[in-house]
């Protein structure tokens, strides 16, 4: 008799810690979904009032029978969805004697923990970070546009890429991630990303990329006169 009830006992004792299990599994789904939720929401909601924030250069070229590079920094500080367009103007002025053309290009990005570097915008001396995966800028202009839920573009004033002899231009650089893309699956996906990146990494830039600005002497086309 003895026997049975403590086999009976600990049948009841471990009904009662399956239940306990099971029921502390549940609240922590629930506590998580929750969290996720309240995470997008409160983004969403705040940048209601917020307006994009915007960065102004002044830069000045010479053109004259060469090429001319500068290069700038770019860090977005926090990238979540919903977040306000952040935006960096940089003016260019031709202040020499001939009209010239106006080009760029990303050399390198940082997104989150993954890192791009451009082959075709290595300079001397430049070091390749650990880790870093080596495409074209081209390659790495289309891996943003195509595999990530942000947008980042770079465009002159009506587009134009010829800048005349004493005159500028401004090239607008635009980083954009909109609460709902388009696409629920890499919205949640990059939104855990970016909320695991910074729990993690707290006070580190969510995105970092250098882009190059190349400037050359424009050539001019001749139309053939037909006698």
């Amino acid at each position: 008799m003895r026997k049975r009830h403590k086999e009976k006992l600990k049948r009841k004792q471990r009904r009662i810690k399956n239940r306990v299990t099971i029921r502390t599994l549940f609240l922590l789904i629930i506590t998580l979904i929750f969290n996720t939720y309240a995470w997008f929401t409160y983004f969403n909601t705040i940048s209601a009032n917020m307006t994009a924030h915007v960065d102004k250069w002044h830069v000045q070229f010479k053109v004259d029978d060469e090429i001319v590079e500068r290069e700038f920094p770019i860090a977005i500080e926090h990238a979540y969805p919903g977040m306000p367009d952040v935006e960096k103007m940089v003016t260019i002025i031709n202040d020499g004697e001939k009209d010239a053309d106006i080009d760029y290009a990303i050399k390198s990005v940082r997104i989150f923990d993954s890192v791009f570097v451009a082959s075709d915008q290595k300079g001397t001396g430049d070091t390749i970070p650990e880790g870093a995966t080596i495409l074209h800028s081209s390659e790495i202009e289309r891996k943003i546009e195509n595999e990530y839920p942000f947008s980042l573009s770079l465009a002159t004033e009506n587009n134009n890429n010829t800048l005349t002899a004493e005159d500028e231009v401004v090239l607008k650089i635009t980083f954009n991630w909109l609460y709902e893309s388009g696409d629920d699956e890499k919205d949640t996906s990059y939104g855990t990303t970016a909320y695991d990146f910074y729990q993690a990494n707290p006070g580190k830039q969510a995105i970092e990329l250098v882009v190059k600005i190349i400037v050359k002497q424009h050539e001019e086309t001749t139309t053939p006169v037909i006698p």
